[in-house]
């Protein structure tokens, strides 16, 4: 039967493996991306193939930070949520940094769609996320002052 503990096990199993990707990217990023190159028949803005793996590791590893930063607040979210530790000022603190992260994703994406067009669907994809994120956060915060006010309550 599929309950809360599972839930929250799958989703510490997915941040693990999105930080080992993360890892894995740190050292693969070259030959991943001429590999890339090699398939790839969109437009490069008029770049040569060297300029072109430049700007694409230039966008991967500046992308790896907030990534980093990101995947790293959600695995203490999700530690403390696993402490029934829920409506706490870390947490909105925590979600607050994700919506910047994405935000930050976003801009990079947006930049990189000077030499490479598709990565506009990236970029609207993590706006949106940087959206969904901070209504979450708003409704946490919310709640801390709830919470709050009920605790000093008698």
């Amino acid at each position: 039967m599929w309950n809360k503990d599972k839930s929250l096990l799958l989703s510490r199993i997915a941040v693990g493996i999105f930080m080992a990707i993360g890892v894995f990217w740190v050292v693969a990023a070259p030959t991943l991306t001429k590999i890339f190159l090699d398939f790839s028949r969109a437009s490069m803005a008029g770049l040569t193939r060297q300029q072109a793996i430049l700007c694409f590791l230039s966008t991967q590893y500046l992308s790896l930070i907030p990534a980093g930063i990101l995947l790293w607040n959600l695995h203490r979210l999700l530690q403390r949520i696993g402490k029934s530790e829920v409506f706490v000022r870390e947490n909105e603190r925590a979600l607050r940094r994700i919506s910047w992260c994405c935000m930050v994703e976003a801009v990079i994406c947006i930049l990189s769609c000077l030499y490479y067009l598709p990565f506009l669907f990236v970029s609207v994809a993590a706006g949106f996320m940087a959206l969904i994120v901070r209504v979450i956060k708003n409704v946490f915060t919310e709640a801390i002052a709830l919470k709050d006010e009920n605790d000093f309550t008698i």
